[in-house]
């Protein structure tokens, strides 16, 4: 048996518990000295976050409009195709 075969044997296991059996096996799991550590979860934000590189600014430009500019997104585009076809004609 593989690794492989343990993870889907594992995966398929907890999909069959209730949601009571799951937390006992979470208490369990915590409790235990070698499976403790696989309890602890990563933090979901990065310590240290790195600034944008002034590339990405000049890429993204920046955004100056109404309070409303995406609801109104579409009324807002049609205007300005409008006004730019209509002046060539």
């Amino acid at each position: 048996m593989s690794v492989a075969d343990d993870y889907e044997d594992l995966r398929h296991l907890v999909d069959r518990l209730t949601p009571a059996q799951a937390r006992h096996l979470r208490v369990l799991v915590a409790n235990d000295e070698q499976l403790a550590s696989a309890t602890v979860r990563p933090s979901p934000v990065p310590s240290a976050v790195a600034p944008l590189p002034a590339s990405f600014m000049e890429l993204a430009g920046s955004i100056e409009g109404p309070g409303d500019v995406a609801e109104r997104h579409d009324d807002y585009i049609r205007d300005r195709l409008r006004d730019r076809f209509s002046r060539h004609t």
